[in-house]
């Protein structure tokens, strides 16, 4: 017999589910109007594993944004393992290509942190001052030592740089597609990703660096 609130064999992808729903549902209508059973439904699962899971609507919720910026460290920390050289161009790839899934949540994060439209400004600042951001300036430390990035440069600046040519794109992706065209298809987004590189590179990579594509 099964245990209330617990999952069966059949719902073990439910979390991963409901994960993605949150993305589908926060992303397209605000918090107060999505409901628990509405992300249910979406998922395609019974609403008790909201409460076994995350507890709440608000859980879930939180649980998203840990999920999707865990997404692009891990695919980074993939790509730091692979035997070729890694690349800062490969972040640009990785970010866009988990982002294109949910293409409104930069905004989303944008309203809860800058504009505080949200509910858990601060769990988000808190989490990601302690759980990501370590990870990002490690990477620099590690160009750095590779001799890549000049050595006068400020890492926190360089974060806020990298930062700006992530998420500033997507921002504007509806702007950009009615006044000039540019839609953020997979072809176009791999050459906004090499674009970008280009341009962290040429302002933050030594001289010797800038040409040897």
């Amino acid at each position: 017999m099964k245990t209330r609130g617990r999952p069966d064999k059949n719902d073990e992808d439910g979390r991963a589910r409901l994960v993605l729903a949150a993305r589908r549902c926060f992303t397209t209508a605000p918090y107060s109007q999505v409901t628990t059973r509405m992300l249910a439904q979406e998922a395609g699962v019974d609403a008790a594993l909201i409460r076994y899971y995350f507890e709440n609507k608000e859980g879930l919720y939180k649980a998203m944004f840990m999920e999707v910026t865990g997404e692009v460290i891990a695919g980074i920390e993939q790509a730091i393992d692979q035997d070729r050289a890694f690349d800062v161009e490969d972040v640009f790839h990785i970010f866009y290509d988990v982002i294109k899934q949910s293409p409104s949540f930069p905004i989303l994060m944008f309203k809860e942190i800058v504009l505080e439209q949200g509910i858990c400004r601060e769990y988000l600042i808190d989490t990601l001052q302690n759980s990501r951001k370590p990870f990002f300036f490690s990477m620099l430390a590690q160009f750095k030592q590779q001799g890549l990035i000049k050595e006068e440069l400020d890492d926190r600046l360089l974060i806020l740089n990298l930062m700006g040519l992530l998420i500033f794109p997507w921002y504007m992706r509806e702007g950009m597609a009615k006044a000039m065209g540019i839609e953020f298809d997979d072809e176009q987004l791999a050459k906004m990703a090499t674009h970008n590189a280009n341009m962290f590179k040429y302002g933050c990579f030594k001289e010797r660096e800038k040409h040897e594509d």
